[in-house]
């Protein structure tokens, strides 16, 4: 097994001659400190936001790692508040700026700036990531969007052709029979999408044309990932199936998978990350779950500090058998903010669905959607699907759900019931501009405070 390329990219990073001995953590420990310092010097002296945000605090440098938690958090609500603020060069300095929507926000929205060197850092991070799926010569279908300048599929179709690589953008999937036949004209060896878009691919009649062997490896992003969804994937096309975890405000990159498929190695040079418990905000050990919180190392345009993205996963206490030195961090298991109570003592999220729902043979997609009953909540899901019996899908759909070990407590304890399970009147595309989640439409009397 390869070590992860991100290893040597990183050390090249750290040391102008990188040591004979290999990379440490101890190495990479040392190169985060540093570079904490002079962020924080920075934003001090830069950002207007972080001048006031960081005020009352010592000036003095941090001695270690492990005083970087006395520094208070940004939180996605702060960003898009005083985003402007945020900014440590001029306008006139920004490449890129993107705009996002925080869910049930009318009028504020989030606004993130990179300037030409902050982008770069993306290219060049998609470009040594890739490398472990990809080999010179070979074809990639971004089925991801990619028609603007600095958008996901054109920083990728740039990092793919420093390595003799061909990107080629199909944007979101909305045809699959038409996606397919892009497989098979461009001769495709690797695709880049969206979880549930890849698997409407593997799950269409016309996947069979595909042939066995041609799709080498499958990247799933801008999404959890369903275990189910990566061995189905990896049954139909008999390929491996890498993650990469990643965000907009961390200038979409954060970590990847490398041949071992156990967890991310992280882009270490370029972002700090902690995991700490949602409530107090504590780092929490190796081992254990918690939120994932990164500060940026190398950014110029918009520096975030200890920044919250309410994802959860947790740092691995194993060492990985690629070889590496590196942290690994787990699969993302999920959003806080997606997970709601039901009753007194239940939490319910979309990946607690998904794992029960996409082992399903011919479900593609579905809508969950947790209502007012009488005296209970109800769970009402629409499902999309393609090439099979409507009644057999419906029953399999309910039964899964009536059957769950997460909701079996639920139901038991007269929480919660199993409404309508009905196909979707619209098939639902996924962006990857926004995360699926569970609508919940409950009144707010009855809703409860998410995780």
């Amino acid at each position: 097994m390869d070590r992860t390329p991100l290893d040597k990219w990183i050390a090249s990073k750290i040391f102008e001659d990188p040591p004979e001995r290999g990379l440490s953590q101890a190495d990479v420990n040392l190169h985060q400190l540093a570079k904490l310092r002079e962020t924080i010097a920075y934003v001090r002296w830069k950002s207007p936001f972080y001048r006031a945000h960081l005020a009352g605090l010592p000036n003095g440098r941090l001695e270690d790692l492990e005083d970087l938690k006395q520094l208070p958090f940004t939180t996605p609500e702060l960003l898009q508040e005083k985003g402007p603020e945020f900014l440590c060069v001029s306008q006139s300095e920004i490449e890129r700026v993107v705009t996002l929507e925080l869910p049930g926000a009318t009028t504020e929205l989030r606004r993130l700036y990179f300037t030409e060197e902050d982008v770069e850092l993306t290219v060049d991070f998609f470009h040594h990531g890739m490398s472990t799926l990809v080999e010179p010569g070979q074809k990639v279908l971004v089925l991801m969007p990619g028609d603007r300048p600095a958008s996901v599929g054109d920083l990728l179709v740039r990092a793919l052709r420093r390595m003799n690589v061909e990107g080629i953008v199909h944007g979101i999937v909305r045809n699959p029979s038409h996606s397919i036949g892009e497989i098979l004209r461009h001769n495709i060896d690797c695709l880049v999408g969206i979880p549930t878009q890849v698997l409407a691919l593997a799950r269409h009649e016309a996947m069979v044309a595909i042939p066995h062997g041609q799709i080498k490896s499958v990247l799933l992003s801008s999404d959890y990932v369903s275990p189910p969804i990566a061995q189905e994937l990896e049954l139909v096309w008999g390929c491996p199936v890498f993650n990469h975890y990643g965000s907009t405000e961390m200038g979409l990159g954060g970590g990847v998978e490398c041949q071992a498929l156990q967890g991310y190695h992280l882009r270490e040079a370029d972002l700090y990350f902690e995991i700490v418990d949602p409530s107090s905000g504590e780092p929490q050990p190796t081992g254990r779950w918690g939120e994932i919180v990164f500060t940026t190392l190398t950014r110029k345009g918009m520096p975030l500090i200890r920044y919250r993205t309410g994802d959860l996963s947790r740092f691995l206490p194993d060492s990985c058998p690629c070889g590496t030195a590196l942290r690994q961090m787990d699969r993302v298991r999920g959003r806080l903010k997606d997970f709601a109570q039901v009753g007194g003592a239940h939490w319910l999220g979309i990946v607690d669905l998904d794992d029960v729902l996409f082992p399903i043979p011919g479900l593609l997609d579905y809508q969950a959607v947790l209502n007012n009953g009488n005296n209970h909540d109800r769970l009402d899901v629409a499902v999309c699907a393609g090439g099979c019996e409507g009644a057999t899908i419906l029953d399999a759909v309910h039964r899964a759900l009536t059957e769950s070990q997460v909701l079996r407590g639920a139901i038991h304890d007269g929480s919660l019931s199993i409404g309508s399970v009905e196909f979707a009147t619209e098939r639902l595309v996924a962006t990857g501009t926004s995360k699926r989640s569970i609508h919940d439409q409950r009144s707010a009397a009855s809703k409860r405070t998410s995780l």
